[in-house]
């Protein structure tokens, strides 16, 4: 019979029992003993050598021990004798010792006997106490006694380990891992490649060379297919190997299962120190069952070899159990010092805390987590703290810090879960002056304008002064004060201004004036050049944290309405990929939501809803968040712009919770419907709108162009609707003069202007409108003003600058995608020539003149393009490189080669 087929890398083990047998058949006895951690293959190999045994013809009588059989002092001998005959009815008493021992007399003369007892460590005492006393007075017997005993753990009696080896004749074979040739071997009988060194060292790593781990762990990964390679997958939570890993814990005695608990509780976190102290044990037993443990391979060092083992543990106890050792866990690291995130997990774990130390570990972990950008680990902690707590103060403290750090997970979620309870507590009088001071900020934050002025009404005109956030220039500070972002300001020179009550006849909401001379102040005392360079400085130097999320998006809109629209695009294009580098989806959901505002605003249609539906995607709950209704205006308003008017339709038709109607986005959403309702022709309807606007925007103090935008489109729908008195009337308080620092206010008004003078000043004010607008990056603004200078022209009887005119909105509002725009400035369609690839425009200016009907060169091409676009000479010199006069000259030959003799005649197609 060959052995090395039945066992895998156990050859010289089976070789050694083989000449103890040999022995044995001479007539020498002898006691051999098989140590080895638990699961190493030891029952497998004395399994192997019995049959061995019996093929070479000895009587094999075998035994188990098992604790479980306490109660019957001699189980193991009991075992052997009914092998013999010799058992007897009572189970309490023993086989005699002079039946027993004629019966091995017997047995032995005619063939060698070989006793195994397996599981010898828990054997009872009394049967392996006879069974040594019966070899060492029968040491001239044909006797071998094969004992398999698991390394380190302790017998029930001490002194038989001693007594097993103190023998004479007796043999210790210790069995270790397999190795790495012996875990190849054994992924070859389950039909895996052993060729492939990877696999064969990611299996012993795992399974040490315990063969039963590696049988689970082949049974549950090992992944094999016809012509494909072997591969080993993970091992999965109370899959086969975590099972086998918890066998061995149970087959190791119940001290070795609770330092398997303990350790699964610990993780990485694992000592033996910390072990002994989260069992309240001594460490030198503890010590033994670790060594036992590790023999098995079912640790490595203190660890898990694997952390679906580690899992599989901990999900094994019960729910009590393991509450209970992630509370002492938590209490024994805090005592060793150790930082507040492990702690925290431990708290998460138990789902308590209630001490002191327990809540201040918490809330130092939220801010670890926070520092590593790990968001929902914060958000976690806090929550426990906060329902954990008992003092209604430190409650609120918490919740505040809840309701800003959840605005990197989900601002919609931090606002309806967090803000009601914070404004409850205000209302209840229940916050300190710096609580509603950030109470405020997180409205503002929220765009909750309305309940911001509460909070400031609260706080009164002698509360304390609160500077501008650090790095912010006043000016910005103020305009997001007002606008959407936490820079609520009380400056110390507005205070002698601001009257001791208000009026009661004023409708606006109370503390209102406090903000709103804080802003004329502030706000309309700078220039957009002054927000600009102080905007960019900060932003060069700002880091994205919590606290600086708003002051950074108050210096993007700085720079937008300081019509440094390009800059404001990269910087908001960085501050968005840095919050998708660092996976914060809240503040994706802000920077896109503002890059979509920035697309807008430049005309880029598409791009804008391509920002906006980024933002939503983010923002897993988003119902009845005020984030959705500023989302909702700029998506309503690409829309409109863009023609699909059954897009936009939906945009505005969906249900307004009530929570918009206090929101300053809520401007931005009636703006954006009464955009549309003037688009599809129901100027009334959009008149309604924009003077809702007006209404909101005067109550709550923002009635600023810069802020707020709904003049110049209730004066556009009043002289839709044939009133220029009443277009001159709501325009009035906003004259172009008012906004030297402003292009696109400007640029916008003169528009307006122009409508409402007489025919001989119209094309004066929309050429101004159209210059201030290009200049701004308003690129759909400036294609309204120059189609109304198309029509300024036409009425004038010059046919040739309003085509030109026509031409130059006709290709802006092409590009933006903006389809009733277009239509509304559409050229007739002609075929151009098509362009050869020659030379330089330089190169180009000293070419021949061209015959009628040829083909234009590329620099004349670029040449017809822009002139066709409605570019000046100059315009087109200045942007080619070229001087005037080349200018002049490619005209002159594209004229003769398309056989037109004006510049209005240019194909649109070039």
């Amino acid at each position: 019979m060959s052995l090395q087929m039945i066992l895998v890398n156990r050859e010289k083990e089976l070789d050694l029992l083989a000449s103890a047998l040999t022995e044995c058949a001479a007539g020498r006895s002898k006691t051999v003993v098989v140590e080895g951690g638990v699961g190493c293959g030891k029952s497998e190999l004395l399994e192997t050598f019995a049959e061995y045994a019996t093929v070479r013809g000895a009587v094999v009588l075998r035994a188990v021990g098992m604790r479980s059989t306490d109660a019957q002092p001699f189980a193991v001998l009991r075992q052997l004798a009914d092998q013999t005959g010799q058992g007897g009815p009572d189970p309490t008493r023993p086989p005699t010792e002079h039946d027993f021992l004629a019966a091995l007399h017997r047995m032995a003369a005619t063939s060698p006997v070989v006793v195994c007892v397996d599981d010898a460590q828990d054997g009872d005492i009394r049967s392996l106490h006879h069974l040594l006393q019966l070899a060492g007075r029968l040491r001239s017997a044909r006797l071998l006694l094969v004992f398999t005993d698991s390394l380190h753990l302790p017998h029930q009696d001490p002194l038989i380990k001693t007594e097993l080896l103190r023998q004479s004749n007796s043999l210790r074979i210790r069995l270790g891992p397999l190795t790495e040739q012996g875990t190849a071997e054994l992924l070859a009988a389950h039909d895996g490649d052993p060729r492939d060194p990877a696999l064969v060292a990611r299996l012993h790593s795992i399974g040490a060379g315990n063969p039963l781990l590696l049988r689970a762990l082949l049974e549950e990964c090992l992944v094999t297919g016809a012509g494909t390679p072997s591969a080993c997958g993970e091992p999965l939570v109370g899959g086969l190997y975590g099972q086998a890993v918890l066998a061995c814990l149970y087959r190791s005695g119940s001290v070795a299962l609770e330092v398997g608990h303990a350790l699964a509780v610990l993780g990485d976190a694992g000592t033996p120190g910390l072990v002994a102290r989260m069992l309240d044990q001594p460490a030198a037993p503890l010590d033994q069952n670790l060594h036992a443990l590790r023999a098995a391979g079912v640790l490595d060092g203190t660890r898990f070899r694997h952390r679906s083992a580690a899992a599989t543990v901990e999900a094994d106890m019960a729910p009590a159990r393991r509450t209970a050792l992630h509370r002492k866990a938590a209490a024994v690291l805090y005592a060793a010092g150790a930082d507040s995130p492990a702690i925290a997990r431990h708290l998460l774990a138990a789902q308590r805390a209630v001490e002191p130390w327990e809540l201040i570990a918490l809330r130092n972990a939220a801010e670890d987590a926070l520092g590593q950008d790990d968001a929902k680990f914060a958000v976690d902690c806090l929550e426990l703290a906060h329902d954990s707590g008992s003092d209604e103060s430190q409650r609120i403290e918490i919740k505040m810090r809840l309701a800003l750090v959840m605005w990197r997970t989900n601002p919609a979620a931090a606002e309806y879960q967090h803000l009601p309870g914070l404004l409850a507590a205000m209302r209840a009088g229940m916050l300190s002056s710096d609580g509603l001071v950030m109470l405020g900020k997180l409205l503002v934050a929220h765009g909750r304008i309305e309940e911001a002025l509460e909070v400031i009404a609260r706080c009164g005109i002698d509360a304390p002064a609160t500077a501008p956030e650090s790095g912010i220039h006043p000016y910005i500070s103020s305009l997001w004060a007002r606008y959407g972002f936490p820079a609520v300001m009380f400056p110390e020179e507005v205070r002698a201004t601001v009257p001791p009550a208000p009026d009661p006849a004023d409708e606006r909401v109370p503390g209102v004036h406090l903000l709103q001379r804080s802003a004329e102040s502030l706000l309309l005392g700078g220039g957009g050049d002054d927000w600009a360079a102080s905007a960019e400085s900060f932003l060069k130097v700002a880091t994205l944290t919590d606290a600086m999320l708003g002051p950074v998006g108050s210096a993007l809109k700085a720079l937008l309405y300081a019509d440094r629209v390009e800059e404001a695009a990269a910087w908001c294009a960085r501050a968005l990929d840095e919050s998708t580098r660092r996976d914060i989806p809240g503040w994706q959901a802000v920077f896109a939501t503002t890059q979509g505002l920035i697309a807008l605003r430049q005309g880029r249609l598409e791009d804008a809803i391509t920002s906006v539906e980024r933002a939503l995607a983010v923002v897993p709950e988003r119902n009845g968040s005020v984030l959705v209704c500023g989302t909702t205006a700029i998506l309503a308003v690409a829309y409109t712009e863009l023609g699909r008017y059954d897009d936009a339709a939906r945009q505005i038709s969906q249900p307004v919770p009530e929570a918009w109607f206090k929101s300053v986005h809520w401007l931005g959403y009636l703006r954006a419907r009464g955009f549309f309702h003037l688009a599809t022709d129901r100027p009334l309807a959009a008149l309604a709108d924009f003077l809702k606007i007006g209404k909101l925007a005067g109550r709550w103090g923002i009635d600023h162009p810069m802020l707020v935008s709904w003049r110049t489109e209730a004066a556009e729908c009043w002289l839709r609707v044939g009133e220029p008195v009443q277009a001159a009337e709501v325009l009035s308080p906003q004259p172009s003069e008012k906004f030297p620092g402003s292009g696109r206010i400007r640029g916008i008004t003169l528009r307006l202007e122009a409508a409402l003078a007489p025919l001989s000043r119209r094309p004066e004010l929309l050429r101004r409108s159209v210059e201030d607008l290009h200049s701004s990056c308003d690129r759909l603004e400036a294609a309204k003003a120059l189609a109304d200078l198309r029509d300024a022209y036409q009425e004038l009887g010059d046919p040739m600058r309003a085509e030109l005119a026509r031409r130059r909105a006709w290709h802006i509002a092409r590009e933006c995608g903006a389809e009733p725009l277009c239509r509304r400035v559409a050229p007739g369609r002609r075929e151009a020539p098509v362009p050869r690839e020659d030379t330089t425009p330089a190169a180009a200016a000293a070419e021949p003149a061209a015959e009628p009907g040829g083909e234009l060169t590329r620099a004349e091409h670029r040449v017809a393009s822009l002139a066709a676009y409605g570019r000046t000479n100059r315009e087109i010199s200045e942007q080619l490189y070229i001087t005037v006069s080349t200018v002049e000259q490619h005209l002159t030959r594209v004229y003769r080669k398309l056989r037109i003799t004006r510049r209005h005649q240019l194909p649109m197609d070039l």
